[in-house]
């Protein structure tokens, strides 16, 4: 297994990147890794040392320290009351049973050291969090994530196990990237484990949620893992975010997206940076990917093009087709969305809105600032 290396220190980061850091950056860089920190794969140290785009991604910038953006992006119904549990639409579920991972994204919304230094959830907080949902009918899917879930496989088979337990849920998706990270633990009783909580046949598949930005991640290794998973009748989706300076351009989407669909994987989304503190220079404008949208269509088959999200603080919007901007306002814009505050008072009696933030019309229909 590729062995995860967590460096703490710059000096530590230099060994193990093969570059020489500015000394002008040095205490910056100290600060960042503390409050936001660095984790890597052996496999993917290599990766980066070779590819700028995947450096960008893993390795800390001294842009890090600027104050824009906010830590906690999302708020909507996310606090259920129960920990690991997150809630903000009808149908659909989070759980989060392990919060680390084989590498951090520097653009991750959960990559403050507060999230990443919560302990994994104990059977007893799991039960919690299965009781939640076998109470509730409506809620037909349930997404595994975290962190990877897959660190942590028995806790994981917990969850697994306690979900298909439960009649009314239909789909169970597992969030990961450990097929870039770690493709050598897609092994055979990896594959063992998963299919047996993959049912199709009854309309109770196991799915996995995986996330690809660039071409040069799709290694021999990784193809690998996506071919096994394939072969195995488990479907993958892919999720990429738009990142300044590493897939900002059609042309490299559309090679992504076109491997991955040869490859047998499903363009979902592909999601706006969100605004989080320290990433702004990793955001490209909503305009931006709105003019890249309308040339993946132009010039490739409808088959590879994933929708394109922007996720505002009260849920995914995709701007064109269920919502739209409605106005500037400095910075920032005000955005439509397609979700009724009755919805959300459905699913949490008590739910309001952000403060500042947020608006209704008439109809209870909400508009939300965006940066």
């Amino acid at each position: 297994m590729s062995k995860i290396i967590s460096p703490n220190s710059v000096r530590q980061l230099e060994n193990l990147t093969g570059t020489k850091i500015p000394d002008k950056n040095k205490s910056g860089l100290q600060r960042i890794m503390k409050d936001m920190p660095v984790r890597l794969t052996g496999q993917l140290a290599g990766l980066c040392r070779h590819s700028p785009a995947l450096a960008r991604q893993f390795l800390p910038d001294i842009g890090e320290l600027s104050g824009q953006g906010i830590k906690q992006t999302w708020v909507g119904i996310l606090d259920t009351g129960i920990p690991g549990l997150e809630r903000m639409y009808l149908d659909r579920c989070i759980i989060l049973p392990y919060n680390q991972c084989p590498a951090y994204c520097r653009f991750c919304f959960r990559k403050f050291h507060a999230h990443r230094s919560r302990p994994p959830l104990s059977h007893e907080e799991i039960n919690r969090a299965l009781d939640y949902i076998q109470k509730d009918p409506r809620i037909q899917s349930v997404l595994v994530t975290g962190g990877d879930p897959l660190m942590d496989l028995p806790r994981l088979e917990y969850v697994l196990r306690g979900l298909r337990k439960i009649e009314h849920l239909q789909d169970i998706r597992i969030g990961t990237r450990s097929i870039l990270y770690q493709p050598e633990k897609f092994n055979n009783s990896l594959i063992k484990l998963l299919l047996r909580f993959h049912h199709p046949e009854t309309d109770r598949p196991l799915e996995i949620a995986t996330h690809f930005n660039h071409p040069d991640e799709l290694t021999p290794p990784a193809k690998k893992a996506i071919l096994k998973l394939n072969k195995a009748n488990i479907r993958l989706y892919n999720q990429t975010v738009l990142l300044k300076g590493i897939n900002d351009q059609a042309e490299i989407l559309q090679s992504l997206f076109r491997k991955l669909h040869l490859l047998g994987v499903e363009n979902y989304y592909l999601f706006h940076c969100e605004p989080v503190r320290g990433i702004g220079h990793l955001r490209t404008t909503i305009q931006k990917g709105i003019n890249i949208k309308k040339t993946l269509r132009e010039k490739s088959s409808g088959r590879i093009n994933p929708h394109y999200m922007i996720c505002t603080r009260i849920g995914k919007v995709e701007i064109g087709v269920d919502g739209y901007i409605e106005k500037k306002e400095g910075r920032s814009v005000w955005i439509k969305t397609p979700y009724n505050i009755s919805t959300f008072r459905s699913v949490q009696a008590g739910f309001r809105l952000p403060a500042g933030i947020c608006k209704t019309d008439n109809r209870g229909y909400i508009s939300t600032k965006y940066l």
